[in-house]
């Protein structure tokens, strides 16, 4: 059975949307806490792309090669070991779609070899299911949409594009 994942893939669709907004039209050098927007925009790409799926099973290697950003510039807070406290870093535009591409696609195809049952069962070495880790990334990356647009809004005065379900058209829709 694919119904429950089926419905995922949707609303990962319209996550990945909203997502895309962001990253393709925030300011991304206004501050937020001393950091930079385009530094929380990295750090919702690499939630996704370390957590979506399995963090005891993540490797950064090919991101890095692909953006050239030290990880540790995922890392928002002051507060949480790693952090580089480097305010006027703004991550390029460019760098941030290339990464959201390659999480994207790696989201899809593993979506996309899912079942049902899978959903309640745990990644191997992580104590959530499979289904936890991906509600959690929703309601994470939706956060940082909402800081990102709220920056946006604060410096700018304008609302960005929002997507929500009326994006699946109905004949997709799951009937009961």
């Amino acid at each position: 059975m694919r119904e429950t994942v089926k419905i995922i893939k949707e609303q990962t669709d319209i996550l990945f949307r909203n997502m895309y907004e962001q990253i393709n039209n925030a300011e991304l050098d206004c501050m937020v806490d001393n950091v930079n927007n385009s530094r929380f925009l990295f750090h919702m790409i690499h939630s996704m792309d370390k957590y979506f799926i399995n963090p005891f099973d993540y490797s950064y290697d090919e991101v890095y090669r692909l953006t050239g950003i030290d990880e540790k510039y995922s890392i928002i807070s002051e507060s949480r070991e790693g952090y580089i406290n480097n305010p006027d870093y703004v991550i390029a535009r460019e760098i941030l779609v290339a990464y959201m591409d390659f999480v994207k696609e790696k989201i899809n195809a593993y979506l996309d070899n899912l079942n049902d049952e899978d959903l309640y069962k745990k990644p191997e070495g992580c104590k959530y299911t499979i289904m936890q880790m991906i509600l959690a990334q929703y309601r994470h990356s939706m956060f940082h949409c909402g800081m990102s647009e709220l920056a946006t809004f604060d410096n700018r005065g304008d609302w960005l594009e929002y997507t929500g379900l009326a994006y699946i058209p109905i004949s997709n829709q799951t009937s009961n």
